[in-house]
């Protein structure tokens, strides 16, 4: 019931953000200011960044923002503020641009840039690089996930903290399966062969994941199958519905289901705490789950757990996992003074040395380039087998329209009743099969009210 009026109450909030700010869509965005601006400006200039990292992982982004204070001491100060997760954070946001209070600089989780495009009220960082070259060098970022802020072209956010799926694994139980160490689980096909073979062998359930959409996304990028049509909405035209119900897809979230439905998967929860908490207690041999739980199961119990490549299914050069993650946004309502602080502040977060320290402590992948060429990087790689495998999963992921994730506004409601329907399927409630349909009829429908909300 709480996520069903959190996502009512998101709903109207971006229906009524985007019907205030349609009359502005037409007017030609203005010039982003460039470093004199803030050279100019008296005193401290005072900025604000809302983000949706808890617990180390907050923890960790706190960190950065103090270092960023410590350096720019007497000429810029930044208060960071935890709204929530994503969703909640961007149900605030929405309320924000109606009072004309959208803080400095969003943190927007991933699914947020369709909707924090089409608002108009982000200043695009391909304009802030441009007029401010020198400060932060886009090309510095890695591909994968530069690609993932880009629409029609045009980079909208830079991404902070990116995060890919993983499977991980809990090496006892799988040893008391019978399973040995070079195991292949490189497929779908093999992880859910495993799970099966943990739940006959040692009575322990075999696979868990986290009940959210992302992960869904995961299992249709890595079939090389577009989430949405057409092109996952990266190439000038809005996504009209979505494809989970067709395909290698519908076969990859089959089989998936089929764990839940024969009791070789146990519940993972909305938020994934049920799916960590049961693989740290040992009740559960492999989840798939997110890099950026690595933070996490350091405080955890000790036990012999290891990160492997998301399994794939599809074919090589044509597929691979969306990233997830969040983003860094600019307000368009900020003076430019405050602009100019925050693009330093976005290029402080992304540099070198803070995305390190940063991805040791919460399993984000770096993504500025440069950080692999760190000697204490190099260094820590080199022992923590784990953060190697999420920086070469990033890295030799193909970019393309599959593995770029669907942008749209809509999304957020989509991934919502999605989950929904998929989540009454493996609880035994109905079919996989009309589960799908049922989802990608909403979908249909979501991304239809969203285009009229746009004026479209």
């Amino acid at each position: 019931m709480k996520t069903k009026v959190l996502v009512t109450a998101l709903t109207a909030a971006l229906t009524v953000s985007l019907a205030a700010c349609s009359s502005s869509q037409t007017s030609p965005p203005s010039a982003a200011p460039n470093a004199s601006a803030l050279q100019s400006a008296a005193g401290v200039t005072d900025i604000s960044i809302w983000h949706g990292l808890s617990a180390a992982n907050g923890k960790a982004f706190q960190h950065a923002v103090d270092g960023f204070n410590a350096a720019n001491q007497g000429k810029i100060h930044v208060t960071a503020t935890y709204q929530g997760v994503y969703a909640d954070l961007l149900a605030k946001y929405t309320a924000a641009i109606r009072s004309q209070s959208t803080p400095t600089v969003v943190l927007g989780g991933d699914i947020a840039l369709g909707f924090l495009t089409d608002s108009k009220q982000v200043l695009p960082a391909a304009q802030m690089a441009q007029a401010n070259p020198g400060i932060l060098n886009l090309d510095d970022l890695s591909p994968q996930a530069v690609n993932y802020y880009k629409v029609d072209g045009v980079q909208q956010g830079v991404p902070m903290n990116v995060s890919t799926p993983v499977l991980w694994v809990n090496r006892d139980i799988l040893t008391k399966a019978g399973l040995a160490a070079d195991a292949p689980l490189k497929t779908l096909d093999e992880v859910v062969a495993a799970a099966k073979t943990i739940k006959t062998k040692t009575g322990i359930a075999g696979f868990s994941t986290q009940d959210d959409d992302w992960y869904i996304e995961q299992l249709t990028a890595s079939a090389g199958q577009d989430f949405c049509t057409t092109d996952n909405g990266r190439k000038g035209a809005a996504p009209t519905g979505i494809t989970i119900n067709q395909g290698l897809a519908k076969q990859n979230i089959t089989k998936i289901s089929d764990l839940y439905a024969s009791g070789v998967a146990v519940d993972g929860s909305a938020n994934g705490s049920a799916a960590i908490s049961a693989f740290q207690a040992g009740k559960v041999g492999m989840i798939i789950m997110s890099s950026g739980i690595l933070g996490a199961l350091k405080t955890g119990p000790k036990f012999n757990y290891q990160a492997l490549p998301y399994p794939t299914s599809g074919p090589a050069g044509q597929s691979g996992p969306v990233v997830g993650g969040a983003g860094l946004y600019l307000s368009r309502g900020a003076s430019p003074a405050q602009q100019v602080a925050g693009w330093k502040l976005e290029a402080y977060l992304t540099s070198p040395q803070v995305q390190e320290d940063f991805s040791h402590a919460t399993g984000y992948v770096p993504i500025n380039v440069k950080t692999a060429d760190l000697t204490t990087q190099k260094t820590y790689l080199a022992a923590n087998p784990d953060s190697q495998l999420f920086y070469n999963q990033l890295t030799k992921t193909t970019v393309v329209s599959a593995s770029a994730g669907c942008v749209s506004g809509a999304m957020q409601t989509i991934k919502t009743s999605n989950m929904a329907e998929i989540t009454a399927a493996w609880a035994g409630q109905k079919s996989i099969d009309s589960a799908l349909d049922a989802a990608a009829a909403k979908a249909t429908t979501e991304l239809q009210q969203y285009k009229q909300q746009l004026g479209n």
